[in-house]
């Protein structure tokens, strides 16, 4: 009971002890009832403070945790484009489906019966031109050119190079146009040497103007890519009448392949070589160990259709023309040689398997000069006794013998 109130009662003679508790305990209970409300009021408005409070907290939280996930996420995207990402030069891991494959019915060879197809796509698959950039300057071709010899050589090849350009390559005036050698390389792989070699390769490519070089990394599993390469390059700057493709340990005899394609100007559809009609030799070889392995995503058959051997193959300009067109919707396989088999196949392009072209360089007389074409496993110091060799043969071994037997190709 407040002080003024207490006199209030004393001014009017409230002296009445049982009036004055009643009247204190009304006063202090009202008061209560003040005191009451202000608490609850207080608690009530600290308790929504708080709950106010919370929500401000959650929300920051929130936004920083959404902050943190997205850098998070670009983090771990930029790695995975540093590190995962595939650029070109490409290696065979590139090669693995991008795409689905889809299937055309089976077709009829020229005699009637089906054959079984690679698997093929109705939509192009990859494109040899966008894979293999053209690292200039790019090689001069001759006009009014017979024969284009393609080379599958490699980044630190020098002496196999010159050897070559100095013994079967070599033209003069009277043959200028007969035939004209393009070697064709990839990029060196990455070593303590790589520097050192680039630099070299880039003086011989300006002093010879005879190198192709795409973008593609010099091994052996993209050799499908150096010659797909190189056939569509020709396509597109280098017309002649035949292709030979083969490598740069082997031996050429030049003047005979232009006799021989001079008495066979008019065929086409010509892919010759040596083309093996053992079974067990073209099976599919699914061993990752082993160097010449073919998964069966990449290739689903367990044979591969007849082919010439890369060591050497002569083309018509018409199946050039062809491999190269049906080329992008084949997917490529790093076994070259089986790729081109499987391309030949495609366009109902029969391989032919002549004597002429040989796996082995020992073992031969003089005149076997005379009769063969290509010659594998040749070392470079080599190239230049093989060349005069041949020249030998033809003078010695060829008199009597009539030109029909001369020219035909087994």
């Amino acid at each position: 009971m407040s002080l003024s109130r207490f006199h209030q009662f004393l001014s009017k003679g409230q002296h009445n002890k049982q009036e004055i508790e009643e009247d204190v305990l009304l006063n202090n209970s009202q008061e209560g009832v003040k005191w009451s409300r202000y608490l609850v009021k207080l608690e009530v408005e600290t308790v929504m403070r708080k709950r106010q409070l919370s929500s401000k907290v959650l929300l920051k939280t929130s936004v920083t945790t959404v902050l943190l996930i997205c850098l998070l996420f670009l983090t771990f995207y930029t790695i995975v484009l540093i590190f995962f990402t595939p650029s070109v030069p490409m290696d065979y891991n590139e090669w693995r489906g991008r795409h689905r494959l889809k299937l055309i019915a089976k077709i009829k060879s020229g005699n009637g019966s089906q054959r079984q197809y690679n698997q093929i796509s109705k939509s192009g698959m990859w494109n040899v031109s966008n894979s293999v950039n053209i690292h200039l300057p790019e090689p001069r071709c001759e006009s009014k050119l017979v024969i284009l010899i393609l080379i599958c050589s490699s980044v630190q090849n020098f002496h196999q190079r010159n050897a070559i350009r100095n013994s079967w390559c070599k033209t003069n005036s009277n043959n200028k146009y007969s035939w004209h050698c393009v070697f064709l390389v990839g990029q060196a792989e990455e070593s303590g040497k790589y520097l050192e070699l680039t630099q070299k390769l880039e003086k011989e490519k300006d002093k010879y103007r005879d190198i192709l070089q795409g973008s593609y990394t010099d091994t052996y599993r993209n050799l499908t890519y150096k010659v797909m390469h190189g056939l569509t390059w020709a396509t597109a700057h280098c017309h002649s009448k035949f292709v030979l493709k083969t490598d740069d340990d082997c031996f050429v005899n030049t003047q005979l392949l232009y006799d021989l394609v001079l008495h066979h100007q008019d065929i086409s559809s010509l892919y010759i070589g040596k083309v093996t009609n053992d079974l067990e030799k073209r099976k599919v070889i699914r061993n990752v160990e082993n160097r010449w392995h073919v998964s069966e995503f990449d290739y689903s058959r367990d044979y591969y259709p007849p082919y010439a051997s890369g060591a050497g193959y002569l083309m018509s300009w018409d199946t050039v023309e062809k491999f190269v067109s049906i080329s992008p919707y084949i997917k490529p396989i790093p076994i070259e040689d089986a790729y081109v088999g499987i391309l030949a196949e495609a366009k109902n392009i029969i391989p032919s398997n002549s004597g002429r072209f040989v796996l082995m360089s020992n073992g031969w007389t003089l005149c076997n000069y005379a009769y063969l074409v290509v010659i594998h496993g040749v070392n470079y110091q080599d190239q230049e006794g093989l060349t005069h060799r041949s020249v030998q043969a033809t003078e010695k071994c060829l008199e009597g013998q009539s030109r029909g037997e001369m020219y035909t190709w087994n």
